[in-house]
């Protein structure tokens, strides 16, 4: 027996089998080893207790009342574990996807995309919540996230998914004849930023420069943020995948680029451990959507 007092799951397995279909070819077959196997087991469970189970009856087994009970309780016992195994499983694949994802991702990557998804699979109902905050994915139940970074979570997966680089941009408006040189130069002018964030503040940290009392900062939604570079109103930081066209049409200048300190682009982030199907059939999507 082991240390939790019973015998071996195996002994206890053969035993039910054999007990159940009173044959030890019948239960070999069930598991797929041989009868010689089963009674063998079944001989070991029997030293064990230091008891008789079975005995010999024509062709087949009888059980002694030993046997019997023992035999009973563990087919009740484990048609009760196969029933709590197949609820669980029931309960999670009928669990919609949590996804989180910062504001700017969902609407400049995935609202444009997600209709193909949902055409494609209407059975997996999906959750998507467009957050700045970082979520604890243990307590919050997520099963995927979508962050900009260099990939380095602790506890957690992380799968480089969109690479771009971060970037600091304005409108020629905002810029006029101003010279951008330093990373020191942005303290004078308005600042736009994602609710919620606090990135420019923390790149120009990067840089030595110390940012002290800024009051003339607008902090927008995600789904703002690109209109409120556009129209001028303030200098910003973001991803350049999202405005790399309007950088070419000349709507929006880079004034700085990041060398990597800010992160290396987008991951898909999720726990440790196997993806359920649903999860793994969306990031399979999610690939084939991001292309080589």
């Amino acid at each position: 027996m082991d240390h939790t007092g019973l015998p071996t799951l195996s002994t206890l397995k053969a035993f039910e089998a054999a007990a159940r279909h009173e044959s030890f070819s019948a239960a070999g077959r069930e598991l797929s080893v041989t009868h010689a196997a089963i009674s063998q087991q079944v001989r070991r469970l029997e030293a064990e207790l230091g008891v008789a189970l079975v005995r010999r009856a024509g062709r087949g087994l009888a059980l002694t009342p030993s046997g019997a009970r023992l035999g009973q309780a563990l087919s009740e016992g484990f048609d009760a574990m196969r029933d709590a195994v197949s609820e669980i499983v029931a309960d999670e694949a009928g669990r919609p996807l949590q996804i989180t994802m910062t504001p700017i991702f969902a609407v400049n990557w995935m609202m444009p995309r997600i209709g193909r998804f949902r055409a494609a699979h209407p059975e997996i109902e999906l959750m998507l919540n467009p957050t700045a905050g970082l979520v604890d994915f243990e307590i919050a139940g997520y099963d995927l996230g979508i962050r900009y970074g260099s990939g380095d979570w602790p506890g957690l997966v992380a799968e480089p998914f969109v690479p771009t680089s971060f970037a600091v941009v304005a409108a020629p408006s905002l810029i006029a004849d101003r010279t951008i040189r330093e990373p020191r130069d942005l303290i004078d002018l308005p600042w736009v930023q994602e609710f919620g964030t606090d990135e420019l503040t923390m790149w120009l940290r990067l840089k030595g420069v110390t940012v002290e009392g800024k009051t003339d900062v607008a902090h927008l939604p995600g789904y703002m943020l690109q209109a409120g570079l556009l129209k001028g109103e303030g200098v910003g930081c973001t991803t350049r995948a999202f405005v790399e066209h309007e950088i070419e049409a000349g709507n929006l200048v880079v004034l700085f680029e990041d060398d990597g300190e800010m992160g290396t682009g987008y991951h898909l982030v999720r726990p440790k451990g196997e993806m359920r199907p649903p999860l793994a059939i969306f990031v399979a999507w999610l690939k084939r959507e991001a292309g080589p």
